[in-house]
């Protein structure tokens, strides 16, 4: 298998939230922002936090949603909702949960648990997921390209021969 970093599959071709959608999102931040659509949260100033108990949760207008669903990473900044200064744990008012909802709701979540072995010599195998073998229609002579996109997440590309 050539591994060479020429390759690899350039970063242009992770899919991404759409400017669209960017813009979309930064009209309704403006419209919340007008008064238009106030958070019913604006008024929260030091409440006793759920997670660690500390008095020191308050309105946030800065929150950012983050996830990747079906290969696609959305982010959605500038959410209202609270948050603890404490321990940094969240939630999101009505508002922001509407928007979440618009850009995730047709997405499928998670993916599959795969296992990993010592093969021998030195290497590692993956155990993959029968579902996904039919599906994406992978035989034990195929090959494919593994790209390190940090210490926890790959991309596992299909050589087409």
């Amino acid at each position: 298998m050539n591994t060479k970093k020429e390759d690899a599959p350039p970063m242009s071709d992770i899919s991404t939230i759409t400017p669209e959608m960017v813009e979309e999102t930064k009209i309704e931040i403006a419209k919340r922002r007008a008064g238009r659509h106030g958070s019913p949260l604006k008024d929260i100033v030091d409440v006793t936090c759920p997670v660690c108990g500390s008095p020191t949760v308050s309105f946030a207008d800065n929150l950012v949603f983050e996830v990747v669903l079906a290969g696609e990473r959305i982010v959605i900044p500038n959410l209202t909702g609270i948050r603890c200064s404490n321990c940094g744990d969240f939630a999101f008012d009505a508002g922001s949960s509407k928007i979440i909802d618009r850009y995730t709701r047709n997405k499928p979540s998670g993916g599959y648990e795969c296992s990993i072995s010592t093969v021998g010599a030195g290497r590692l195998g993956m155990y993959i997921p029968k579902d996904v073998l039919r599906v994406m229609e992978i035989t034990k002579k195929g090959k494919a390209i593994v790209t390190p996109l940090s210490k926890q997440k790959m991309i596992v590309e299909l050589c087409l021969e």
